[in-house]
C-alpha cells in the first residue's frame, strides 16, 4: 500500500491516510500485559512472540531498538524506587508513542516499531508495575533475537 504525500500549500505535508486510520488497522492489546503474556513459553522461546516480532523488525538498526529499550529500562528502574509514582512512570513509557511516530514519519521502515508500541502500550495493557516488567522482558527479548 503506497502512501502519497500531499502539500497543503502552507509549507506542510499531509498524508492521505490519517494516523487514526493507521491505528485502526492495529490490534491493540486490551488487557494487562502480565495476563496477556501469562504463558512465558509462548513469549520467550525461539518460536514465540518475541522471536516473531524481532524477525519483523529486520532492516531496523539495533540502535533504534536500543533507544526504546533504554527508556523502558529507565522506567522499570524508577519503579524500583519506593517513592516512585506509577502514573508518572507509565506516562513516561507512553511518551515512546509520539517519539516512535515521529521516527516512523521520517523513516518508513520504523513504522513497524510504532505499530508494535501502539499495540502494546495503552491504558488497558499497562495497569501496574508487573505490566511494565513484562514489557521490559518482552522488548529485551526482541532486541536479543534481533541480533541473531
Amino acid at each position: 500500500m503506497e502512501q502519497r504525500k500531499n502539500y497543503t500549500g502552507h509549507g506542510h505535508r499531509t498524508n492521505n491516510h490519517s494516523s487514526q486510520n493507521i491505528e485502526q488497522e492495529i490490534h491493540k492489546i486490551e488487557k494487562p500485559l502480565h495476563i496477556y503474556y501469562a504463558d512465558k513459553s509462548k513469549l520467550f522461546l525461539p518460536d514465540g512472540e518475541a522471536y516473531k516480532i524481532a524477525v519483523s523488525f529486520k532492516g531496523i538498526t539495533t540502535h533504534q531498538l536500543r533507544k526504546i529499550l533504554n527508556q523502558v529500562k529507565l522506567c522499570r528502574q524508577e519503579l524500583g524506587n519506593k517513592d516512585a509514582n506509577f502514573d508518572d512512570v507509565r506516562n513516561r513509557l507512553f511518551m515512546l508513542l509520539p517519539l516512535s511516530a515521529y521516527n516512523g514519519g521520517r523513516e518508513p521502515k520504523l513504522k513497524k516499531i510504532y505499530r508494535f508500541l501502539v499495540e502494546h502500550l495503552n491504558e488497558n495493557s499497562i495497569t501496574c508495575a508487573k505490566d511494565i516488567e513484562v514489557f521490559d522482558e518482552l522488548f529485551t527479548s526482541i532486541v536479543a533475537y534481533h541480533k541473531c
